[in-house]
């Protein structure tokens, strides 16, 4: 009996819920009905917002787009022209030092490869001196210029550009011929280029290396005088060991004479006795 009143107590509220349901949903569409005008236009307002605001998204990406794109292109282009302004400085720096290297070492006569002209390690390991001559330094030179390609002293190329670098500046200031630098700007793919701007990189190329060989030279006379200071550094240093050690040797010999006078007299006293 109380499970039949409580099941029909249940029934009664869930029909009233429904009943209530159905009168805010009747009551709905007669206000929507009743203001339909009211409603519409809503729509219509927010339709056109959100057609505004769609056009609008899609103006400003097209919009943004077509910049970046102009953009990138535009950095692209200049990263082509930077490269080969960038490569007719570099072709006009290695010309003119290339033509100084040469002009001073004159490696016409250099020997190859295998032709006993020693290994690149054997070359760099003879340090030019301040008193070589022109023949010697062009002779080392030489074949340090045959060997500055080859692959056993890859690893050693840098050594191997500075040696060829002191070595030229060792002959120009033994020399007196004048390096002339119109041999460095010879290349015409870049002196008859015909933009203004490539032909000027490749000048100004030559201008860097100029500065650089005359940075070369400038060190070269100061390492000069630092092995020659050092060198008469170390000569002072043995004349005062040899000294000291001939002096040793005096006291040694003026010891031995002393002692051999004071035998000889002993003896003597002895047979006298």
């Amino acid at each position: 009996m109380a499970n039949a009143q409580s099941s029909g107590n249940q029934d009664t509220a869930v029909g009233c819920l429904g009943l209530i349901g159905l009168g805010i949903v009747l009551a709905i569409i007669g206000f929507v009905l009743e203001h339909w005008e009211f409603f519409l236009g809503a729509a219509v307002v927010i339709g056109c917002l959100v057609v505004v605001g769609l056009v609008v998204r899609a103006v400003y990406r097209s919009t943004v787009g077509r910049q970046q794109a102009r953009d990138a292109a535009a950095a692209q282009v200049r990263r082509a022209r930077d490269a080969e302004l960038d490569e007719a400085r570099t072709a006009g720096r290695q010309r003119m030092r290339a033509a100084w290297l040469e002009a001073q070492i004159r490696p016409g006569a250099a020997p190859r490869a295998g032709t006993g002209a020693g290994t690149v390690d054997e070359l760099l390991a003879v340090v030019p001196k301040g008193d070589w001559d022109l023949a010697q330094l062009r002779r080392h030179g030489r074949a340090v210029w045959a060997r500055r390609g080859g692959t056993p002293g890859r690893h050693l190329r840098p050594e191997v550009e500075a040696r060829l670098d002191r070595v030229a500046a060792m002959i120009s200031d033994l020399t007196d011929e004048e390096f002339d630098t119109a041999l460095g700007q010879s290349d015409d793919q870049y002196l008859y280029h015909p933009d203004r701007a490539v032909r000027a990189a490749y000048l100004a190329g030559g201008a860097q290396a100029v500065e650089t060989i005359m940075d070369t030279v400038t060190a070269a006379r100061v390492r000069a005088r630092e092995d020659a200071a050092a060198r008469a550094a170390a000569d002072s240093l043995a004349q005062q060991r040899n000294a000291a050690l001939k002096a040793l040797r005096e006291t040694r010999q003026s010891t031995e004479t002393r002692d051999a006078h004071a035998a000889w007299e002993a003896q003597a006293r002895r047979l006298g006795d």
